[in-house]
């Protein structure tokens, strides 16, 4: 009898669906996290008990079923572990509203009580004046009455807060208040000018040092409003935009071009990429510079907790434009939204972070396809991925803009569509403008020169938005 032919091996599994595993855990994680904000922590135990028996059963299908049975079982695996992240997740909400509701400061609402802190970030202004001071308190009350006691917060202030360097230990009398949203801590009001205890180190000094001598180049080589916009978008340093082009940038749905996200990490290092490769620089030389770059970008704009977010998404997409599959940085990226989601799920679900993920993903998936069709004979293979990076993270944060409320206008898609090709233009001028400045102001002060055209054209955009038919009122002043 002839011998029969030998069995084909299995096809093996594509690396890349390898490396998507821990894609779907990783959404379940962050869905669970965002839909228990804010829950009672009863209602999110349960969750979690339900999710646990979930991924118990998928466990128990799959091993109770032989292998000779039709069944995905990396499926079913794949199931069991979303629904035990998920059950995970809900548990983290669980202990962290429960540990929010006996904070000493809650029960404090509507009362005057001292608090002693750190500086956590940059002040930001407020409609009505005043500004919003990211704040770490670790002491609440005093004398005999102050208890240790730690939560990040938001302080409502107005004299003596302005320019505190992040790291600047402080104490003050405050009122607090009802928090924001369910889920939230409460926010303070300060009631007195702060009492400086303890003088930030390099990592506040340094980033305070390139504000304010960008706001000196701005001032230099910009005229009007356009003067305080570069610091805005460049560094999110919008304490000199008056509350009219605050106003009329949301409106426009534009406000979000002067937070810092991944978006801004990837224009600055598709720069550098781009510069290096028309040098001739090899492969590895291409990305250890830019590496540098993003190290410097951190430098440069300060180590908040936005930034080192938008640097670690940015890294991921810089891992992405290095290399030919999607799988891995995808998984990547997977990785770090799991972890910040069981870290700090208040972060996970804010719009900057979903933000910052949103556009990574897309470069992920989509910067390497569009780029190959915008290929041309006349233009060259790294102009085109450059234009690919800055149209991909645009358009793709997009529907994230409008399902979070960041843009109020009707005319919120057409406006981030018409300013996308000079966003990347005043960022990566501005960045190194900004960089520039404490070592050779005359020099930082023909890069940020080089962005008056592109910072006109934004400003038009947006008096066009408001202006349509549909768009709210701005009130002056």
């Amino acid at each position: 009898m002839p011998a029969e032919p030998p069995a084909e091996p299995p096809a093996p599994r594509a690396p890349a669906a390898r490396d998507l595993r821990l894609v779907v855990p990783t959404l379940a994680l962050f869905v669970t996290t965002a839909v228990t904000l804010g829950m009672r922590p009863a209602a999110a135990c349960a969750l979690a008990v339900v999710l646990l028996v979930a991924a118990l059963i998928a466990v128990a299908w799959s091993v109770s079923v032989g292998a000779r049975e039709r069944l995905d079982h990396t499926a079913l695996w794949v199931l069991a572990v979303a629904c035990a992240l998920g059950s995970i997740g809900a548990g983290v909400q669980a202990a962290r509203s429960h540990a929010l509701a006996a904070h000493p400061m809650v029960s404090l609402v509507d009362t005057r009580t001292g608090v002693e802190g750190v500086v956590t970030g940059f002040d930001r202004p407020v409609r009505g004046g005043g500004v919003m001071v990211p704040l770490r308190v670790e002491v609440t009350g005093s004398g005999q009455s102050a208890r240790v006691a730690r939560l990040d917060v938001v302080v409502l202030a107005r004299e003596g807060w302005r320019g505190l360097p992040p790291g600047t230990r402080v104490q003050t009398s405050v009122m607090v208040l009802e928090p924001r949203s369910p889920g939230d801590p409460p926010a303070l009001r300060a009631l007195a000018p702060p009492r400086v205890t303890g003088e930030p180190g390099v990592t506040g000094r340094a980033p305070a040092a390139v504000r304010e001598r960008l706001r000196v180049v701005s001032g230099r080589a910009l005229e009007g409003e356009a003067a305080a916009l570069l610091p805005s978008f460049v560094l999110g340093d919008e304490g000199g935009v008056s509350t009219e082009t605050r106003d009329g940038f949301r409106v426009a749905g534009l406000a979000h071009l002067a937070a810092v996200s991944g978006a801004n990490t990837t224009y600055v290092v598709g720069s550098v990429l781009l510069a290096a490769a028309a040098l001739g620089a090899g492969r590895r030389v291409r990305i250890f510079a830019a590496g540098l770059a993003l190290a410097g970008f951190v430098a440069v704009v300060g180590p908040e907790p936005a930034v080192l977010r938008a640097a670690g998404t940015g890294a991921i997409g810089l891992a992405a434009l290095s290399s030919h599959r999607t799988g891995r940085p995808l998984a990547a990226l997977a990785g770090v939204v799991l972890l910040v989601s069981m870290l700090d799920p208040t972060t996970a679900t804010g719009a900057g972070f979903v933000l910052s993920v949103t556009a990574t993903a897309a470069l992920v998936v989509a910067a390497r396809p569009v780029a190959v069709r915008l290929r041309r004979p006349w233009m060259p293979a790294t102009v085109a991925d450059l234009l690919a990076v800055c149209v991909v993270a645009h358009l793709a944060t997009l529907p994230v803009l409008v399902a979070t409320g960041l843009q109020a206008g009707p005319w919120a898609l057409p406006a981030n569509i018409a300013v996308a090709p000079v966003v990347p233009l005043v960022t990566v001028l501005g960045t190194a403008a900004a960089a520039l400045g404490p070592v050779w102001q005359d020099g930082a002060v023909l890069l940020a020169a080089a962005c008056a055209p592109a910072l006109w054209w934004l400003e038009t955009v947006a008096r066009i938005a408001v202006a349509l038919p549909g768009s709210p009122d701005v009130a002056p002043g």
